[in-house]
């Protein structure tokens, strides 16, 4: 348990309104480093000195599960990827040359809010959901204005742009100038994935559509104190040796302003 005085972890208190006015209490804390232990340090702390919290949303950067093959199911960058499950990859048995997943077995994301994650995600599937605006979409547009280096970077910083050949999902609606939402499964390790070979194979194997350093810190500390999650990851890389930072900003923007319309979006029922 960190000591309350931590200088690692910075909590700050807001007082936020939902579509109806409402308002809600929420305390938001960073950490300043990456890392599953860190995520749990600081989720542990904001239990001990926030006793009325009753949810953690995890707010970051993440990288997207490529499918240049099917439109539906590719996640490009400035996408925003939720997860309804979680495993920790680098959780693992090796026996003779074998090797043996035991991170497969972390607490889900939290029914209530995945919930309205559901509601949300109705706004895009609808007939002609791409052109009709998203409860998140100001808040992106405020974010850009506030932050330096926030606006969506142009479409030829993806080094995807001109390899997708679709051939499935042809039929499905999606924006591709604005975060399409998806949600799956995610895989959380306290390693830096540079490897796309390895990415592929967690794909293949476990489903996964987004990797990222902090979600079974998270899950671990908050299934122990009593607390729901989820976690919320906007896109900037592809986990390949093509990583670079120029998505980190935007898609940092992308995750706050969805996790944001999740929150209105709960205390508005």
């Amino acid at each position: 348990m960190p000591h309350p005085r931590d200088s690692s972890v910075r909590i700050e208190y807001l007082t936020l309104e939902d579509r109806l006015g409402e308002r809600f209490y929420v305390a938001v804390a960073g950490t300043t480093g990456q890392g599953i232990a860190q995520a749990a340090a600081a989720t542990a702390l904001i239990k001990s000195r926030c006793e009325f919290v009753r949810k953690v949303i995890l707010i970051g950067i993440a990288a997207g599960q490529e499918n240049l093959r099917d439109m539906e199911k590719d996640v490009r960058l400035g996408d925003v990827v939720i997860g309804n499950k979680l495993i920790q990859y680098d959780h693992v048995k090796r026996t003779n040359g074998e090797i043996e997943l035991r991170g497969d077995d972390l607490p889900p994301g939290d029914k209530q809010l995945l919930n309205a994650v559901d509601r949300l995600l109705s706004l895009q599937e609808r007939k002609g959901a791409p052109a009709q605006p998203k409860p998140w979409d100001d808040y992106i547009s405020r974010g850009g204005e506030a932050i330096r280096s926030a606006n969506r970077p142009n479409v030829s910083n993806d080094p995807n742009s001109s390899l997708r050949k679709y051939e499935k999902g042809l039929m499905y609606e999606r924006t591709f100038d604005k975060p399409h939402i998806h949600v799956g499964t995610i895989g959380s390790a306290s390693t830096l994935l540079k490897d796309s070979s390895y990415r592929n194979d967690l794909a293949r194997k476990h489903g996964t559509i987004a990797y990222e350093m902090e979600g079974a810190g998270v899950a671990i500390a908050a299934s122990m104190t009593g607390l729901g999650y989820l976690n919320v990851r906007g896109i900037c890389d592809y986990g390949d040796n093509r990583k670079s930072d120029d998505w980190q900003t935007y898609a940092s923007v992308c995750a706050a302003a969805v996790a944001r319309a999740i929150l209105e979006e709960i205390h508005s029922i």
